[in-house]
C-alpha cells in the first residue's frame, strides 16, 4: 500500500519551491501527492504544470486590511476550513504537511478536525503567524535552522530542500583574488541592490575591479543597465538566472538578500556572501536568515541604511585584499549546509507513518 500525503504551500515561490522537491521525492518513493492551495496563490499557475492533483481553496489573506476584512475574517476561515474537510474526504490523506502560505491554516484546522496527522516546515529563521499557531498542536514541527521553534513543540531540524543541481558545484578551495561577483536580488529583485551596486562597483579601480554578474528581477533590467554604463562600470547584467548552478559555480562573493531560499543555497554551494536583510518585514525574517550563516562565520551583513554603499564598498575592498577571508567563510558554511533535506524530510514522514500504522 502506497501512502498518499496532502501537501499544502502556496503564495510565494519561498513555500512552493520547497515543497516540490519534497513532493517529487515522495513520488521517487513510490507515495502519492495531492496539492492543497489557494486559487488566487502562485500555485493555481505553478503547480497545476505539475503532475500533482491540485485542490485550490477560496481563501485570502487573514491578517491585514480594514475593519470589514477583519470583521469578516473568521467567516472566511470557517469557510476555507468546512471547502477543506471536503477535499479531505475526496483525497483521504494519510498525513497532511503544510510548507505555508494561504491554504496551510485551513487545511491543518480541518486535518485535526478529522483526525489526520499534520507535520509542517518552516523555512524561515523565525516562524510565520500560521506556521507559530500551528506548532502547538501538530504531530510534528520541521525547521529549516536551528533555534526557530521554542524547545517545547520539539523542532527538528532538517534543513530547506535546494535544487538537486546545486549539490554538484564545485568547493571553493581557493581565492587567489577576488575575481567574480555575483549579485542576486531575489526572483522578483531587490530594486535597491540595482541602483546602489553600479555606483558601488564604480568606486574601485577599473584594472582590480571584479567581473560581475548580476541579477536585476522582472522588469529592471533596462533601468539596472542604463545605471552601469552611466557609472562607466562594465557588468554581465540579465533579468533572471536560469542555472543558478552555474552562476554560483562562477561566483567567488555572492551580493545578496537573505531570503531562506538563497541563505540555505549558499550554504549548500559553499559561497561566501554579503547579505542585506529585507528590512521591512514586521517578523524581521531575514535577518534571522542571515544571522544563521553570519553566526557561522560564511556570511557578513550590512543594513539597509544611509551606510550601505559605504559599508558594501568596505567588505568588498576587505575581501579584495584578503581572499584568504573568503576560502575561510565558504569552508565554515560545510557546518550548516544541509544537501539532502528533502530526502531526510521524507524518511521522517515514512518512518511516523510506518510507526503509526504498527501502533
Amino acid at each position: 500500500m502506497s501512502w498518499k500525503v496532502l501537501i499544502m504551500a502556496g503564495g510565494t515561490g519561498g513555500h512552493i519551491y520547497p515543497a516540490m522537491a519534497v513532493a517529487e521525492t515522495m513520488v521517487k518513493k513510490g507515495m502519492i501527492v495531492h496539492w492543497l492551495g489557494a486559487m488566487r496563490g502562485m500555485e493555481a499557475e505553478l503547480v497545476a504544470k505539475t503532475e500533482f492533483p491540485l485542490h485550490l481553496l477560496p481563501v485570502t489573506a487573514y491578517q491585514g486590511g480594514g475593519l470589514k476584512r477583519k470583521l469578516i475574517a473568521p467567516v472566511n476561515l470557517l469557510r476555507s476550513v468546512y471547502a477543506a474537510m471536503r477535499i479531505l474526504d475526496q483525497v483521504k490523506p494519510d498525513m497532511v504537511v503544510g510548507f505555508g502560505g494561504y491554504a496551510s491554516a485551513p487545511g491543518a484546522i480541518a486535518a485535526k478536525i478529522k483526525r489526520i496527522p499534520v507535520l509542517i516546515h518552516e523555512q524561515n529563521g523565525t516562524p510565520g503567524m500560521t506556521n507559530a499557531y500551528l506548532s502547538r498542536w501538530v504531530e510534528k514541527v520541521i525547521q529549516a535552522f536551528p533555534h526557530t521553534f521554542p524547545e517545547k513543540v520539539n523542532p527538528i531540524t532538517l534543513g530547506n530542500p535546494v535544487r538537486e543541481e546545486l549539490v554538484s558545484v564545485k568547493k571553493m578551495l581557493e581565492c587567489e583574488n577576488l575575481q567574480r561577483v555575483l549579485v542576486l536580488g531575489g526572483s522578483s529583485g531587490a530594486q535597491s541592490l540595482n541602483i546602489i551596486m553600479p555606483e558601488v562597483f564604480s568606486q574601485i579601480n577599473q584594472q582590480q575591479r571584479p567581473e560581475i554578474y548580476h541579477q536585476t528581477g522582472q522588469g529592471k533590467l533596462e533601468e539596472t543597465l542604463s545605471s552601469y554604463q552611466k557609472y562607466g562600470v562594465e557588468a554581465n547584467v540579465v533579468e533572471y538566472i536560469g542555472n543558478m548552478a552555474t552562476a554560483y559555480d562562477w561566483a567567488e562573493l555572492v551580493i545578496s538578500r537573505s531570503g531562506a531560499s538563497t541563505v540555505s543555497e549558499l550554504a549548500v554551494v559553499g559561497r561566501p556572501s554579503i547579505l542585506i536583510p529585507y528590512p521591512w518585514h514586521k517578523d524581521q525574517q531575514q535577518y534571522f536568515n542571515a544571522r544563521v550563516l553570519t553566526d557561522s562565520h560564511g556570511a557578513v551583513v550590512c543594513e539597509q541604511d544611509e551606510q550601505l554603499s559605504q559599508n558594501l564598498l568596505h567588505y568588498i575592498k576587505q575581501f579584495m585584499g584578503n581572499p584568504k577571508m573568503l576560502v575561510n567563510m565558504a569552508t565554515a558554511l560545510e557546518r550548516v549546509a544541509i544537501w539532502d533535506s528533502a530526502e531526510r524530510i521524507v524518511r521522517l514522514i515514512e518512518k511516523f507513518l510506518a510507526g503509526r500504522r504498527q501502533g
